[in-house]
């Protein structure tokens, strides 16, 4: 094994490059040939054959590359077809109800429609971002409820639930930088069954949304938040006109939660039936394409007739909107190639000694992917830059450990690189989800910022209290839950429930 602590200046490199430029894929890309040149004793021919050969033309190859790379298309063509339908607007007015209530409890109604919208907007972060910021922005306006509010519950509830949701445009990369990280470990674990155990070790979404819901019932204003809130002007705008039905919006949704699962568990492998054994199977990626493409042809039969002219644009424009993240992804995964063979993780796990104990890693993880989110506004270079690095990190750290035992740890490490990315597309300047949030609700990039950082903090400092807990043994779904209690009781006594007035 080569030992120089030299082998972590492609990490160096990344990280370096991604804070200057904000540029992802860039990044990762230099890493990597940094990464060939340090392998080839900086021969340029070699190292430019191997590049392609040995890393860059593999990371597009295989099931588990081909596979994510075309659900994330098919999934962005579905998102933009649910986006264009107008069904939403039929949502939310049924939602909203008549109206026939105060302002204070019309402004909550408005407030938590709209975070349902957001929650049934499972399935992409940015479409959540455009469609229910066009949709909710009208009712909130005649309401009396500040843009940099409405913001705040958008921005909180699109990046947050397409995180932790098993079906969206982030799962195929999510997956497939799981299975790339412990590619070879021997754990019996598949990528899918990491993914899920992940879920309650993530807990910085969901004290995003658990905070943002304290927040809306309890008018919990605080920081800039409060200034907009008492000071926002009522705003006359006109509401479109729905041109749908429900049924242009709940019948795409309902296949898509019934499709993919459906033919994952159709397809899995063996005499044996179960849901372990179907997202074990080694058909889960084209299963999942599968069911995507059912999901898309349910969604543009339930596309309004009076615009399916338009359609085919709609299904090639949602493809590509997702072209530059895919970018991203073949790099990450370019780069992961890279670090396998300079054998990264055991340089790094030498360099930390003893001073970061496996149970601590989570914590460390989380924190250190918080940061760099939030300088670079990237979750997807953020998780391409850690997830290749932090999960060979944990197994070597815990090498000598039982395969249960460290199968216990790893999903701490996954739901803390999920975590820390996703903190920067809460709340960073730099982040397109950041940036489109405030476009499509009508305030600035900077005051949007300025009014959720402080919530943000709030949930990265209760995360950061649950891997505390983990660390010193705790389930990590209790773990979870409880600070997620002790965090609800305190808002509770800080905040007033009353309106926003």
């Amino acid at each position: 094994m080569l030992e120089s602590y030299y082998l972590l200046v492609p990490a160096v490199v990344a990280l370096a490059t991604i804070l200057i430029t904000k540029r992802a894929a860039l990044s990762l890309l230099l890493a990597s040939v940094v990464g060939v040149l340090i392998l080839h004793s900086g021969n340029v021919l070699l190292a430019s054959k191997g590049l392609l050969v040995d890393h860059l033309f593999p990371s597009i190859s295989g099931v588990w590359h081909i596979g994510p790379i075309i659900f994330t298309l098919i999934l962005g063509s579905f998102a933009q077809v649910l986006e264009r339908s107008g069904g939403f607007r039929k949502l939310l007015e049924m939602l909203m109800g008549d109206g026939s209530v105060s302002e204070g409890a019309g402004q909550r109604r408005a407030l938590f429609s709209t975070y349902g919208l957001g929650c049934l907007c499972f399935f992409d972060g940015l479409a959540n971002a455009i469609l229910v910021g066009r949709v909710a922005r009208p009712v909130t306006d005649a309401l009396r409820v500040s843009r940099q509010m409405l913001a705040y519950v958008i921005d909180s509830t699109s990046s947050a639930v397409a995180c932790i949701a098993f079906i969206s445009t982030w799962i195929a990369t999510q997956l497939s930088l799981i299975e790339q990280g412990v590619a070879g470990a021997g754990l019996g674990l598949s990528s899918a069954e990491l993914f899920i155990r992940s879920i309650p070790a993530n807990p910085y979404c969901w004290m995003v949304l658990l905070v943002l819901w304290m927040v809306i019932w309890r008018a919990w204003w605080i920081g800039p938040m409060r200034k907009y809130q008492l000071e926002v002007v009522p705003v006359s705008e006109e509401l479109e006109p729905a041109g749908a039905s429900l049924g242009s919006v709940l019948w795409p949704l309902a296949s898509l939660l019934v499709a993919i699962p459906g033919v994952i568990f159709l397809w899995q492998d063996g005499d044996q039936w179960s849901w372990r054994n179907a997202f074990s199977s080694s058909a889960v990626p084209q299963a999942m394409v599968v069911g995507a493409s059912i999901s898309l042809l349910v969604a543009c039969a339930c596309f309004p007739k009076q615009g399916r002219a338009e359609l085919g644009k709609h299904v090639v424009d949602g493809a590509a909107a997702l072209l530059p993240a895919l970018l991203v992804l073949v790099f990450a995964w370019t780069l992961g190639s890279v670090f396998k063979e300079l054998e990264v993780a055991q340089s790094l796990s030498q360099l930390l000694g003893g001073n970061v104990a496996l149970p601590w890693l989570p914590l460390a993880v989380f924190l250190v992917g918080a940061v760099t989110s939030f300088l670079t506004g990237s979750s997807w270079g953020t998780m391409g830059l850690l997830m290749p690095l932090s999960l060979p990190v944990a197994l070597e750290l815990g090498a000598e450990m039982p395969a249960d035992a460290l199968g216990a740890y790893l999903p701490m490490v996954i739901g803390a690189v999920f975590g820390g990315a996703v903190f920067g597309d809460n709340c960073s300047p730099f982040s397109d989800t950041t940036i489109v949030t405030a476009l499509a609700t009508g305030c600035s990039p900077s005051s949007h910022v300025a009014t959720q950082l402080p919530y943000a903090l709030i949930a990265a400092l209760a995360a950061s209290l649950a891997y505390a807990m983990m660390a010193l043994g705790l389930n990590p779904g209790f773990s979870t839950l409880a600070i997620g209690a002790v965090l609800s009781l305190l808002v509770f006594a800080l905040s007033r429930r009353s309106s926003a007035r």
